[in-house]
Parts: structure tokens; sequence; C-alpha cells
């Protein structure tokens, strides 16, 4: 699996389970909570954990899971949810986007960021848009946006899916050339 040999153990004698604990339904809620929209978001990960991944060799969702068990969930079991303003949807050495800003007009999201101050960044990385949509559990995806430079992107869908929605975004950059990404920027909930 993976380019690494594996082999299987022959089943150990069953024993009697002993309850589990507080913290370990805990962590069980964690990726109860977490996986169905990681899961749902497969596509994006692929992009956006793809070096930690490979670094890893784990699959890029194991890699996001990974990395949100730690603080992608808030709140005291059994009462756990998402923390969308700390879970990411790509990770990775590049200068994220600062500031952004988003509106929703004319059947677009419109993205503003700010000029990358630490000029670190490379002007040509190409910003990387999640739209997930928390009605329908369907992400809309731009894997080759507007560059770092133009400050600037639009992100157009059909109408219909606009209607009586509800939107989680997300925005990051990605070098076209290393496939190197940034960390992923939540730019905040739009109900449409």
């Amino acid at each position: 699996w993976k380019n690494k040999v594996c082999a299987r153990s022959l089943p150990a004698k069953p024993r009697k389970k002993r309850p589990r604990t507080i913290p370990q339904q805990a962590q069980a809620n964690k990726m109860k909570v977490l996986s169905p929209f990681l899961n749902a978001v497969t596509p994006f990960l692929r992009t956006g954990f793809k070096q930690i991944a490979e670094e890893r060799n784990i699959t890029a969702n194991n890699a996001a899971k990974s990395v949100n068990m730690l603080t992608g969930v808030k709140g005291e079991f059994p009462n756990q949810e998402i923390n969308w303003d700390t879970i990411l949807v790509a990770d990775g050495p590049l200068q994220k986007p600062e500031n952004v800003t988003v509106q929703v007009a004319e059947n677009a999201f419109h993205f503003k960021w700010d000029k990358d101050k630490t000029e670190t960044g490379n002007p040509g990385d190409r910003a990387i848009i999640l739209l997930y949509s928390k009605t329908y559990r369907r992400p809309h995806i731009n894997y080759s946006g507007a560059r770092r430079d133009e400050l600037k992107d639009t992100f157009y869908l059909d109408p219909f899916y606009l209607k009586k929605n509800t939107y989680e975004v997300f925005i990051a950059f990605k070098d076209v050339m290393s496939d190197e990404v940034s960390k992923s920027v939540y730019c905040g909930r739009f109900i449409t």
C-alpha cells in the first residue's frame, strides 16, 4: 500500500470491552464532527494537502483530519462542532492571503485581498477557492484563480446555487510550478 509492504496479524482473541472514558469519547466525536465536511471537500484537499500527504505517505484527507483534529473542533463533549475560524482546507509554506474580504453580488463571490507586505510571496501564485454549500453538502472549487498580485478575484456560480443557500468560504494561494500552497483563510459564512 503506497509503495510499502504491509502485513496483517491474525485477529486476537476477543476480550471484554472496557467502557470508553470521556476523553476517548470526546476524541472519537471530533472525528465524527469533522469527517462529513472533510469527506465532502476531498477533491480540494488533494490540492491543499498534497505535499503534506506525500511527505507523510498518507492520503490528503487523512492529512487534513490530522491537522484539524487539533484546532478544527470547538466545544465540550458532547456539544462539539466545527470551528470554522480555525479549520484548514490547505496547509503549506507559502504566504497566505491577508485581510481577505468577500462580497456576494450578481451571481458571484467577489474576493479582495491586501498586497503582500512581506514580499515573500510570488506575484504569480494563483488563488484557489473553496465554496462549501452547507445546504447541499457540495463543494464549488476554483483551482486556478487570479494571480496574487491582481489583489482580487471573482467566482461565478449558476444562479440556482445562490438561491436559499449557506456557504462556508475559503481561499489560499498555490504556486503553479511547485504545487506548494499557503495556509487557507476562512472568509466567513454567506447566506444567499
